[in-house]
């Protein structure tokens, strides 16, 4: 027996997105082989991974390293510390000159977001 089909336009993400202008540093080796270390603001953020717009070549699962400043656990005396995660690219799509670029950490969640600081 097949399942039903879910109607086009349904989100079947497991986890809620938000979308804002989120400080992302991303390092890793692009399709042509190259190491980079690139500065980017992330559009949409969720406990599971994030999407940002490159103008690198990232194959679907393409390994990378990702550090959202400010976003990991808070220490005490010292305030939050940076967030960092081992991921995957799993989805990319052309937007004009650039790639939309979706990353799912691997083996780390963000345990709290908010879009502002604090």
């Amino acid at each position: 027996m097949s399942e039903p089909s879910r109607p086009s336009g349904i989100d079947q993400r497991s986890q809620k997105r938000i979308e804002a202008a989120v400080p992302v540093h991303i390092r890793g080796v692009d399709a042509n082989g190259v190491a980079f270390d690139d500065s980017a603001e992330a559009l949409e953020v969720s406990r599971r991974g994030l999407s940002l717009l490159t103008k690198r070549n990232l194959p679907v699962l393409t390994s990378v390293t990702v550090v959202l400043p400010g976003r990991g656990p808070k220490r005490p005396g010292e305030g939050p510390s940076d967030f960092f995660a081992n991921a995957s690219v799993v989805r990319v799509a052309k937007e004009g000159e650039l790639n939309r670029v979706s990353i799912r950490f691997i083996g780390a969640t963000l345990t709290t977001y908010s879009a502002e600081i604090g």
